[in-house]
């Protein structure tokens, strides 16, 4: 005779074999969340120390383009601007420039008869140009020192090649100048404007090609008949860049 167990009997012994079963894991309790620190307030800039009582105030840039030149041993002094008529014409720092040093030959300078006023930053690049490069490369091929060169005066608040009209030149910011000639210890007198069926100078035509090197504007005989008997050198920047040259 087959017995059935009673319901009820058979839902104790679920539950029991339920009880019986093990649990699943619990997971990991969350870390507790550490609240970032607040960010630390900036340093306040300490104030600037008041300047002493009879403290010499620190030199312009002016002064130190000045200083610097005649550390360099150009017997240089500064100008007063030249009265001119058109405000655009500006000369910044402008100086007289009277005489370069030579550094091959520490005893040796050269004058400039005209004693140009030029602006401060282009006086230097000039001057270097005519004691580094210039006097030892003329002494080399003319066997002869050089002593002077004629220059015109430099600031001239004028247009270019003295158009009526136009775009102002680079004299009316004194950052440029016009060479006529080189005078010799000898005596002689190395001229640009060449001579009549005569072939070109070669010391002539290095230091031209070589000025290249030093100034953005180069013109001289040949170039134009505003310059067929000087030689015009500048540093005013044509266009965005520095590097282009106009070497003619």
């Amino acid at each position: 005779m087959l017995i059935r167990p009673a319901a009820g009997f058979v839902s104790v012994l679920m539950a029991q074999g339920a009880a019986a079963q093990p649990l699943p894991p619990l997971p990991p309790p969350r870390p507790v969340e550490t609240p970032s620190p607040a960010p630390s307030p900036a340093p306040r800039p300490e104030p600037s120390p008041a300047p002493t009582a009879g403290a010499p105030p620190a030199p312009p840039a002016a002064d130190d383009c000045l200083a610097g030149l005649k550390a360099a041993g150009f017997e240089i002094e500064p100008a007063e601007p030249p009265q001119v008529s058109n405000d655009l014409c500006r000369i910044e720092t402008p100086v007289r420039l009277k005489a370069v040093p030579v550094p091959t030959k520490p005893e040796t300078a050269v004058r400039l008869a005209n004693q140009p006023i030029l602006a401060c930053r282009f006086a230097g690049p000039f001057g270097h140009w005519i004691g580094a490069l210039v006097a030892p490369l003329v002494a080399g091929i003319k066997g002869s020192d050089m002593k002077a060169v004629q220059t015109g005066p430099g600031f001239e608040c004028r247009n270019r090649n003295r158009a009526a009209t136009g775009k102002l030149s680079a004299h009316a910011q004194g950052l440029a100048i016009d060479i006529a000639g080189f005078e010799l210890a000898n005596g002689t007198t190395l001229r640009i404007k060449p001579e009549a069926d005569a072939a070109p100078d070669p010391a002539l035509a290095a230091l031209r090609t070589a000025a290249c090197g030093w100034f953005t504007t180069i013109l001289g005989p040949g170039s134009d008949e505003a310059h067929h008997d000087h030689l015009h050198v500048d540093i005013e920047q044509h266009g965005s860049s520095d590097r282009y040259r106009i070497c003619q």
